[in-house]
């Protein structure tokens, strides 16, 4: 929360305002201490302790590499550099170049990791720079983003169906990779934030709940994941596929809006804590299991064990998929809540 201070004129020309005391005593600061003030490109100030700004040290992963040198290593090495908050990442190769494949490896993860650049390319040594200002990047403001991509999936799943416009499907797969994206970005962020303190108070969440957090990110990561599979199973599927889906279009739309629905609430409930409203989600993911349960009992009286059906049965265990991620972030969302409610927890109030 912001907190609003007015500011005050001190001798003849001087402006001062007060510092707030929560803030004071986190970083350690003592009457006499020495700040450090940063003008930044927004016109905003970063305000710091002078020997916080002084210990701040770049962080440095170096990875070197052979030719013979494990490529899905080399990939997860990058990445757990990006997540471990590294500042820069040096792959560097200890025989004369780096291979080819090495080489699509390293720029493919550059890609795929939000503020990532390559500043240093030589033949045998790439360096990444993590160019982010942490701070800027708000925790529950990227989980709202993902929430927001995963409901798009699942729109462009319905239309792609219920409209017959099938390449609406290749655009879902599009949405993962940025879901991918931002829960890279959101787990370093958690990460950085139990390190630095400070840093929690940008991001807008309580240390002490960073695994809780991480939990959510990684639930609506799997939930794109589901939808993604769910896509490229329609994708590969027999070209009646999609007609005989489209068959119990009303039901179908169905279980799609209530999922929508449920990915609309549980995002509001994880931003305004309300107990009620996450409660409520939790009941809602209980209905849309029946749901699902009727449109598959549908499908099979219609179509039998055919090879049709197995493919319909298998999107529909997808969209299962998503509404259990669902399911772990309202509960996590439900512990959030009662975390930030304090001593009382007041659920006197009839529940509708």
């Amino acid at each position: 929360m912001t907190e609003v201070r007015r500011v005050q004129k001190f001798g003849r020309s001087t402006l001062m305002i007060s510092l707030p005391s929560t803030w004071v005593k986190s970083v350690g600061l003592s009457p006499g201490d020495t700040v450090g003030i940063e003008v930044l490109e927004d016109g905003t100030l970063r305000l710091a302790p002078l020997s916080m700004m002084q210990k701040k040290k770049e962080r440095v992963l170096r990875i070197r590499v052979s030719q013979a040198s494990s490529e899905t290593m080399l990939t997860r090495a990058i990445y757990a550099g990006y997540l471990l908050g590294m500042d820069s990442i040096i792959i560097e190769s200890v025989s004369t170049v780096l291979s080819e494949e090495h080489l699509k490896i390293i720029r493919n993860s550059v890609n795929n990791l939000i503020g990532a650049e390559i500043i240093e390319n030589t033949p045998s040594k790439i360096s990444i720079q993590v160019l982010i200002d942490a701070s800027k990047y708000s925790a529950s403001t990227i989980i709202s983003r993902m929430a927001n991509l995963v409901r798009f999936m699942i729109q462009h799943i319905e239309i792609a169906v219920l409209e017959n416009k099938s390449y609406l499907l290749n655009e879902v797969m599009e949405l993962e990779k940025e879901v991918d994206r931002l829960h890279a970005l959101t787990v370093r962020q958690l990460l950085l934030s139990q390190m630095n303190r400070t840093l929690g108070k940008y991001l807008g969440i309580k240390p002490s709940l960073a695994t809780e957090y991480r939990g959510v990110v990684r639930a609506f990561e799997e939930a794109a994941d589901a939808l993604n599979e769910a896509a490229s199973i329609l994708i590969k599927g027999r070209e009646d596929v999609i007609l005989k889906l489209r068959d119990r279009s009303e039901t179908l739309k169905e279980c799609l809006d209530t999922l929508l629905l449920i990915i609309d609430r549980t995002d509001k409930g994880l931003k305004s804590g309300d107990l009620y409203l996450v409660n409520e989600v939790i009941n809602l993911i209980k209905e849309f299991y029946g749901h699902v349960k009727k449109y598959n009992e549908m499908i099979f009286k219609k179509l039998g064990l055919d090879e049709s059906y197995l493919i319909i049965r298998e999107f529909i265990d997808k969209l299962n998929e998503v509404s259990r991620d669902m399911e772990a972030v309202a509960e996590t969302a439900f512990d959030i809540a009662i975390e930030e409610t304090g001593e009382l927890l007041d659920i006197s109030k009839a529940y509708l």
